[in-house]
């Protein structure tokens, strides 16, 4: 069989890979995929399927399915990789396209009575994150499939191609954050998530510099009832090479106790003591991004007297949260036990002026209100406790990564 450790897009510039999504997936991830659909082939080998791949690089998925006796499509819209494809199957077969563009079965040449199934590493690309917002252009495609990230659309249009098996790779968060899980409408009204195998992004090819986040290999079936997000979160997810299983609602989070967003028009836009803590969506963009500021910012939540403690969480999760699979919990919103913030605030609030240089170099009179309000007697007394509290609170946030 032919080697299938993918060929590298050597033929695009890191700007180029990064606008385009195109990080080629490992051989071993392609056997994955495949070894889920080969269930599907043999049930149905007496129908006519279809194999398509809508964003088939250069074919690494559909080279496993000369040996399988369907029909296979490519489409692909970098037309330097058309070679490359033409090796997989007859030029009829390639479709040099944008693939979100006038989506039909009649566009890829695939009849409505076929058993349609697609595979595939679509690209996921939110065109706000990467470079600054915009430089990425704007996604063409359908009306009805438009969506700030191409992973989103992509899987929009499996269901308007009436697909009955998609098994393709797409970032745990799509489904697992339920505004994510929402934004992809017909699609979980029309399909089930049957199977699901999480791998690290730096799995792929030109991702070592970035923060490695949860990749899905997920297996969908078209039903008639589609999936709820209390499904999801209910859902056994298997970790590659672990014998363990990530249950989102295992997990306690932040989400609806501590705000993680700037405030809206009617919010308090000033701090009552002059601090502000930077936006987050998740773990990695809180590991990624500032913590405490002393001026407002547009990204910046307000912090006040009162809350100032959960704050202090965060920024001793940021420095102390640091499990072996760390990768694993990268779209979750940070982990909590909120019983024991509650009582061992004072905890954070020294870990937090003791370790933060913003906190440290705030006026005295500022530093002395929040001395007073969470019942500390001065600096001295944090130089004493620190060694002990830093201990707990490090054992304490380390034991919330359960896997």
């Amino acid at each position: 069989m032919e080697n299938m450790e993918p060929l590298l897009p050597n033929h695009l510039t890191q700007k180029e890979i990064i606008m385009l999504g195109a990080f080629y997936t490992p051989g071993r991830i392609v056997k994955l995929v495949i070894s889920l659909i080969n269930k599907y082939l043999e049930e149905f080998k007496y129908k006519n399927i279809v194999v398509l791949d809508s964003s088939a690089g250069y074919g690494v998925f559909l080279r496993e399915m000369n040996n399988k006796n369907v029909d296979i499509r490519a489409s692909e819209y970098d037309g330097r990789l058309k070679p490359y494809l033409s090796k997989i199957t007859n030029e009829d077969n390639i479709f040099l396209t944008n693939s979100l563009i006038n989506v039909s079965r009649e566009k890829f040449k695939i009849p409505e009575t076929s058993f349609l199934i697609i595979i595939g590493n679509p690209p996921y690309n939110d065109v706000t994150s990467e470079y600054k917002k915009g430089a990425k252009g704007s996604i063409i495609a359908d009306r009805d499939l438009l969506d700030r990230d191409l992973g989103i659309s992509f899987l929009k249009s499996y269901d308007k191609l009436k697909a009955n098996v998609v098994c393709v790779l797409h970032p745990l968060s799509f489904i697992i954050k339920e505004a994510n899980f929402n934004r992809l409408k017909t699609f979980k009204e029309n399909y089930k998530l049957i199977d699901g195998i999480i791998f690290p992004s730096s799995m792929f090819y030109y991702t070592s510099r970035s923060t490695p986040f949860p990749v899905l290999v997920a297996l969908y079936e078209r039903v008639t009832n589609g999936m709820k997000y209390d499904y999801i979160k209910k859902f056994r997810f298997k970790i590659l090479d672990m014998n363990k299983e990530f249950i989102l609602e295992s997990f306690n989070t932040t989400d609806g106790y501590i705000n993680k967003y700037p405030p809206r028009k009617k919010q308090i836009k000033l701090s009552d003591i002059g601090l502000y803590y930077h936006s987050f969506r998740d773990i990695n963009s809180l590991l990624r991004n500032a913590s405490f500021m002393d001026k407002p910012h547009y990204n910046g939540i307000v912090v006040t007297l009162d809350n100032f403690y959960k704050y202090a969480y965060l920024f001793a999760f940021k420095a102390l949260f640091k499990p072996k699979n760390k990768w694993l919990y990268g779209n979750l919103s940070p982990l909590i036990d909120i019983d024991y913030l509650e009582n061992k605030k004072t905890y954070f609030v020294k870990y937090a002026i003791k370790n933060n240089k913003v906190l440290r170099n705030l006026k005295p009179e500022r530093l002395k209100r929040i001395f007073d309000y969470y019942g500390i007697e001065d600096i001295k007394q944090i130089e004493k406790d620190i060694s002990s509290i830093e201990l707990e609170i490090k054992r304490h946030i380390l034991s919330l990564a359960k896997i």
